[in-house]
């Protein structure tokens, strides 16, 4: 398999609401591993918590082969804990750790303004690169998220 280890990252308050359903879409009979943020303590960047779970998620991400963030668009962007797990992740920048994996990203609501995409996109492109890793694709709708498939599917 090309894609090796998924790791699915639900950035959104609910474990079964849409952008699980979205991501049920994407990984259909894909072996992968699921993680909720919600369910981890994670400071703001510059917060100092001696219960941050921000390395667990981290390391899980390191274990990974693909990484797939999925967020709904809360205010006209993306969910504070995706932005937040951006935030730290982007703190890393001599960090190596990630670098080869490949990342997938959709923002799930229904029908996004293109301002909201593009803006969700760019955070991502900017902590995606520095740190080495491979955006394989974006998806804001349901055709995008059958492109994200196949770039899922493919070989390197």
């Amino acid at each position: 398999m090309a894609h090796g280890r998924i790791l699915f990252i639900n950035a959104s308050q609910k474990r079964d609401g849409n952008t699980v359903e979205y991501a049920q879409a994407l990984l259909d009979g894909l072996d992968f591993e699921r993680i909720d943020l919600v369910d981890y303590r994670m400071g703001f960047f510059g917060q100092d918590f001696a219960d941050d779970q921000f390395e667990e998620v981290f390391q899980k991400m390191v274990e990974s082969d693909t990484i797939v963030l999925g967020s709904p668009v809360y205010s006209e962007t993306m969910s504070a804990a995706a932005r937040l797990l951006l935030e730290r992740l982007e703190t890393r920048p001599q960090d190596d750790a990630l670098a080869g994996r490949r990342f997938a990203f959709f923002i799930q609501s229904y029908g996004p303004k293109p301002l909201t995409v593009e803006s969700a996109v760019a955070s991502v492109e900017n902590v995606v690169a520095p740190l080495g890793m491979r955006l394989i694709g974006t998806a804001s709708d349901m055709v995008e998220l059958a492109e994200l498939r196949e770039a899922l599917e493919s070989a390197d």
